[in-house]
């Protein structure tokens, strides 16, 4: 963001080199979108359902992937009038707001990489919600074995029919 605030500013003020920063504006946007949408971007639709214990995980996914959106409606709502405004400084404000999300990340959010489902039940809520929690996966997979097996059962006897 930063670099695209220098490349901004060379266009805004018609400097020598406005028309190739123009050009390195518009990819480094491309590049900057690229990496945002794999990094920061995935955390909202894949970090809660993780961290999350079974029971909450609907409904934080729910919300996380609402405030995402409201943000992003948000951002885009204000990004016109505020380079209106203030012109490639914009930029700038945006890249302070992103780099102060940094230690916020470190310091706050559990790395969930190599860590079971059950895990964070316990870190977050307890010995209890993460006993539940298993005792819900062990049902659903007996369930889906009922099922596989009452799929099997149709498949013969339809095979039988014919």
């Amino acid at each position: 963001m930063a670099t695209q605030a220098a490349l901004v500013y060379q266009v805004q003020f018609k400097t020598s080199v406005a028309y190739a920063a123009g050009i390195a504006g518009a990819v480094m946007l491309f590049i900057f979108e690229g990496a945002f949408t794999i990094g920061f971007q995935a955390t909202v639709w894949v970090y809660p359902s993780e961290i999350l214990p079974l029971r909450l995980r609907q409904k934080g996914s729910s919300i996380s992937t609402a405030a995402n959106w409201i943000c992003n409606f948000i951002i885009v709502q204000i990004t016109p009038p505020a380079i209106a405004n203030v012109g490639w400084r914009t930029y700038i404000i945006f890249a302070v707001l992103n780099a102060t999300w940094v230690p916020i990340i470190y310091v706050f959010f559990p790395e969930s990489k190599g860590r079971e489902l059950e895990d964070f039940d316990r870190l977050f809520a307890g010995e209890e919600d993460a006993a539940i929690t298993e005792m819900i996966i062990l049902d659903s997979m007996n369930d889906s074995d009922d099922i596989e097996k009452n799929a099997q059962v149709h498949r013969k006897a339809e095979n039988n029919k014919s």
